[in-house]
């Protein structure tokens, strides 16, 4: 590959110094960079990068910062046949999987195409109202319904296919995919997946309940969440994120509507190591 985008979370990148050092480096071997930032200086919240901001013949994109700068740019660059790597400036990095000390050598590697390419699979989630979709989403990680800030458990009444699998008093529901299996999911007692495994993870958020537990659904499924009743206005505060952005408010007698999306993310590996090695690496005591 020789066209790449570099999009940098400008706050944990100060001044742009490793972004301007990897398209530096790139346009020295040969290659063309443009650097994007995608942190709004002025109000500290995240920028949407548009398509048309990107070179048409873009192969690559390389975020600097954590997990969340690459979900980011997979949703923005979503319609685009890129490939995404991450180079990691945040915690865990299960995604962005470069360590700034590696820069020089994980370039090479992608300048002369050494490298796997996993296909991850992504979610569709829908909200309808009076049978009028209302917002639109895909997600790399996962769609969190949530109660927001009211105390009060909510109701979800759950359906796959059309048959109703349960009804959940909850603080939430996390619809995951493989690759959030390490997000949210695992937090609130979910099993972990292979990223380039194919299911619909599905786990309650502190059930009201001794024996409800997370469930895994094909990537054939279609997941229907119906928002309960309410028993004060309050319960009305409640919200759906997707991949922890995208926030948007929910009330009752919503239907969520979850499935596989047509689009992936593509995402090069240069670590050979294997996934069960990663999770002890980055998750072992």
């Amino acid at each position: 590959m020789k066209n790449f985008c570099i999009i940098t979370n400008n706050y944990k990148d100060e001044k742009n110094s490793i972004a301007n050092k990897i398209s530096d480096y790139i346009i020295k071997k040969g290659g063309s960079c443009v650097v994007l930032n995608n942190v709004d200086t002025a109000t500290g919240q995240y920028r949407v990068i548009l398509e048309e901001q990107v070179p048409g013949n873009l192969e690559c994109v390389i975020t600097i910062g954590g997990d969340g700068t690459l979900l980011h740019a997979a949703k923005d660059l979503e319609k685009l046949d890129v490939i995404f790597i991450g180079v990691n400036k945040g915690t865990l990095g299960f995604l962005a999987e470069i360590s700034p000390e590696e820069m020089e050598g994980s370039i090479d590697r992608l300048l002369n195409d050494r490298f796997n390419v996993e296909s991850r699979m992504m979610l569709c989630g829908q909200v309808i109202r009076n049978n009028e979709v209302v917002y639109k989403s895909n997600v790399l990680n996962d769609i969190v319904i949530h109660r927001g800030g009211d105390m009060a458990i909510s109701n979800f009444d759950v359906y796959v296919n059309g048959q109703l699998l349960g009804k959940f008093q909850a603080d939430g529901i996390i619809l995951s995919t493989p690759t959030g299996s390490t997000a949210y999911n695992l937090s609130a007692g979910g099993p972990v997946a292979r990223p380039d495994s194919h299911m619909i993870i599905l786990t309650p958020i502190c059930p009201h309940s001794i024996g409800t537990r997370s469930i895994l659904l094909s990537r054939n499924d279609e997941i229907e969440v119906i928002i309960g009743p309410s028993r004060t206005p309050n319960e009305e505060n409640r919200k759906i994120a997707f991949d922890g952005d995208g926030i948007f408010n929910i009330v009752s007698e919503d239907r969520i509507r979850i499935y596989e999306a047509v689009e992936t993310t593509e995402i090069a590996k240069l670590d050979e190591g294997s996934f069960l090695q990663v999770i002890k690496d980055k998750l072992g005591d």
